[in-house]
């Protein structure tokens, strides 16, 4: 059904690693650092001075009582300058080759056109341009924040009283403030200028861009710049603006955007320094709790793929299941083991489902094995419980959490490696998956004592739930609470609004797929039967009921449902009914940018489905899944919805931020959650691998 795709080629992936001192800096509080020109980082803290090789750090001597270091600089010769208390070090190849002694605190350096260093003072503004350092006027801004050069007569100081130019025969400041000129603040926090002769300032509120004469931009006058409390300003030679504030980096690269924020790329809130190598490929950021290191790697689709495969084997895979890894350490991926979930069926039937479908395009034996061992697991929670077609949540054997604990909803048995509790309560979420990806090993992985095996199970369970009056009866002989899909209930009780397009979705759906495995035609007369005399069809016109974006179980469960459906079901008076619910659902779902829903979309009806937001969703997620603490509601630029109230949702956004700035979710969940995530929780790759074969078995992603 697909009807077009898309040529990608390699983008850059966001690899960071975070130091403090237990990792060999002098110090947590970085105060500086700058890039020499062999590619080597300089870490300045308050207790040091610190050379980075990419490995590992190495302390510098710098021969002063006072080991803070208040500013590094590189000049044009590839010498790196650093200021301790009124000295003013500079070292070539590595070694320290001179101590100037000046008045005052050294605050700040640069580097001009022509290739005359700058330096300022509390007191006094420097300039060497004969081998050594002359005094050439007071600094009238004694807490100056930055200083920026272009030649003799454009030297720029940015201070609390607004922004200081050197210029004239004979040098002087120019002041520059908010009474005599349209600078919008004289509060100056930050500064620096490209090769073009462009200011960028930094104010409390926001980025000011000036000519140097008497042109402004702001951020009430351009969208891109942040609005943001500023701290430090760099102009890379990529042309790139990095610009740290009090509450993460914001990045302006072209025509991307993009926001670096607290726990998942930087130790901390406040950015004290900034260093970005010459090709922009590794950023370092300091912070007041340690250094960030980000490196920028190109990497296919399909290179991101196999790093995810990688994780979920060595990392999510407990007993052929496949869920989150619970971590017993902070952000440390190596801790703890995977999750014992009340949606293990549901989890590990959306990672067959992916490696069914990578089988399906590659015929990757490795792919047929991991699929073959997910199947396995899904057919032993349904052979588990002694009920005839009912399946468990999940099991759980001594020593693994919560076992023996009492829970009535656990029961106690034995398999033929020893005891184990299965849960029961097994909901609608547990049958979705299972008919989800347990249909596509069929079609695509099975053989032929396979798919008997497999239809048969799934049979079990419809002829349990016919039996059960449309529900699944658990060990004590009562209904659980969400495994409800027959007619009285969702056509004639209000209890049941918000499930009747969902669940006769899902019934519809379970009744097909068995009929496809078995070609009884019980199951077939039962579907019509459902649809002719209870209208399961139109209750799947709009199946999808708007909720303001608060609940997301049901989105998954929709398109799980609906794309199995779609790939059974060819009378096309049926696929008219189907196809409207699925647009309705998909249109209000599509701000999201779902990798997955949209790639569902375009696959089963061959409609444009916004691939490439789709394709830059894939791009975005980070290689890193860690449910990482993330705060993004201290961003002043982000706009918040409403309406969520009426239901009982959270505060959230108008439109969920990109998938590398947003908190870590499934797509059952809440994406448009600005602030979420504790470090303790790491997700498995298949929230990028079952949308990356969708697409690929489907034909809508090429890669060069």
């Amino acid at each position: 059904m697909q009807g077009y795709s898309l040529k990608l080629k390699k983008t850059k992936q966001k690899i960071r690693t975070f130091y403090n001192a237990a990792n060999g800096l002098p110090s947590d509080l970085i105060t500086a650092t700058v890039i020499d020109s062999k590619g080597v980082l300089w870490v300045g803290t308050d207790n040091g001075l610190s050379k980075f090789d990419g490995k590992k750090f190495t302390a510098v001597d710098i021969k002063a009582d006072d080991a803070y270091i208040t500013m590094l600089h590189a000049d044009k010769e590839g010498a790196v300058y650093a200021g301790v208390g009124n000295q003013l070090l500079r070292f070539k190849d590595g070694k320290l080759v001179s101590t100037t002694e000046l008045d005052g605190k050294v605050l700040h350096a640069a580097t001009d056109y022509n290739g005359v260093d700058w330096v300022l003072t509390e007191k006094l503004l420097y300039s060497n341009k004969n081998g050594a350092f002359e005094r050439i006027e007071p600094n009238d801004t004694p807490d100056c924040a930055g200083l920026a050069a272009f030649h003799e007569d454009a030297v720029f100081a940015a201070g609390s009283f607004g922004l200081q130019i050197l210029h004239g025969k004979r040098p002087r400041w120019a002041l520059i403030i908010s009474q005599t000129s349209a600078i919008p603040t004289n509060e100056l926090t930050a500064i620096a200028a490209d090769k073009w002769n462009h200011v960028w300032l930094g104010t409390k509120n926001g980025v000011l861009i000036y000519d140097g004469r008497n042109r402004w931009l702001t951020p009430d006058t351009v969208n891109a710049l942040p609005k943001a409390s500023v701290t430090k300003i760099v102009i890379s030679k990529t042309g790139a603006a990095y610009i740290g504030t009090e509450i993460g980096l914001y990045i302006i690269d072209g025509t991307k955007e993009s926001f670096l924020g607290y726990n998942r790329w930087l130790p901390d809130f406040k950015v004290t320094s900034i260093a970005v190598s010459d090709d922009g490929n590794m950023l370092y950021v300091g912070t007041e709790k340690g250094l960030a290191a980000i490196e920028f790697k190109l990497m296919s689709l399909s290179e991101k793929a196999e790093y995810y495969q990688y994780t979920v084997e060595k990392y999510h895979n407990r007993e052929g299941y496949t869920t989150n890894r619970r971590l017993t350490e902070e952000g440390n991926i190596e801790s703890g083991a995977p999750e014992i979930t009340d949606n293990d069926g549901l989890w590990t039937g959306s990672y067959v489902a992916s490696q069914s479908l990578r089988y399906g395009a590659t015929k990757d034996k490795e792919a047929l094995k991991s699929a073959r061992r997910g199947m396995r697991a899904m057919l032993k929670l349904m052979s588990i419980t002694g009920i005839d077609g009912f399946t468990a949540r999940a099991y759980r054997r001594p020593g693994e959490p919560g076992f023996g604990d009492g829970d009535i909803e656990w029961h106690l048995t034995e398999d033929e490696n020893g005891p184990l509790e299965w849960k029961g309560e097994t909901s609608s979420d547990e049958m979705t998956g299972h008919f989800f990806g347990l249909s596509l090993y069929y079609d695509l992985c099975a053989d032929e004592k396979e798919k008997k095996e497999i239809g048969t199970a799934l049979a079990k369970i419809v002829d349990h739930i016919l039996r059960n009056e449309y529900t699944l009866c658990d060990a004590d002989g009562l209904p659980t609470t969400w495994a409800h899909w027959g007619p009285q209930e969702l056509n004639h009780d209000e209890k049941w609004f918000w499930e009747r397009g969902i669940n006769s979705l899902e019934m519809l759906n379970m009744l097909k797929v068995v009929y496809h495995m078995t070609g009884d035609e019980k199951y077939q007369k039962e579907y019509e039967s459902l649809i002719r005399k209870s209208n399961y069809a139109l209750n799947c016109v709009q199946y999808k009921i708007f909720d303001a974006n608060t609940s997301h179980i049901d989105d998954n469960l929709g398109f799980l449902s609906m794309t199995t459906l779609l790939r059974y079901e060819q009378d096309p008076t049926l696929r008219q009914y189907y196809l409207m619910g699925f647009k309705h659902h998909w249109n209000d779902q599509r701000p999201e940018r779902s990798p997955l829903w949209n790639i569902m979309y375009g696959a089963l009806t061959g409609e444009h489905c916004d691939l490439e937001n789709a394709v830059r969703s894939l791009e975005e997620l980070p290689l890193d899944l860690i449910h990482h603490k993330v705060v993004n509601s201290v961003r002043p630029e982000i706009v918040w919805d409403c309406g969520q109230e009426l239901f009982g949702g959270q505060r959230q956004l108008k439109e969920p931020l990109p998938y590398d700035e947003k908190p870590m979710n499934k797509y059952d969940n809440n994406p448009f959650l600005a602030d979420r995530g504790t470090g303790l929780r790491a997700e498995d790759g298949t929230v990028y691998l079952l949308p990356y074969w969708y697409a690929r078995y489907y034909g809508m992603i090429i890669e060069e």
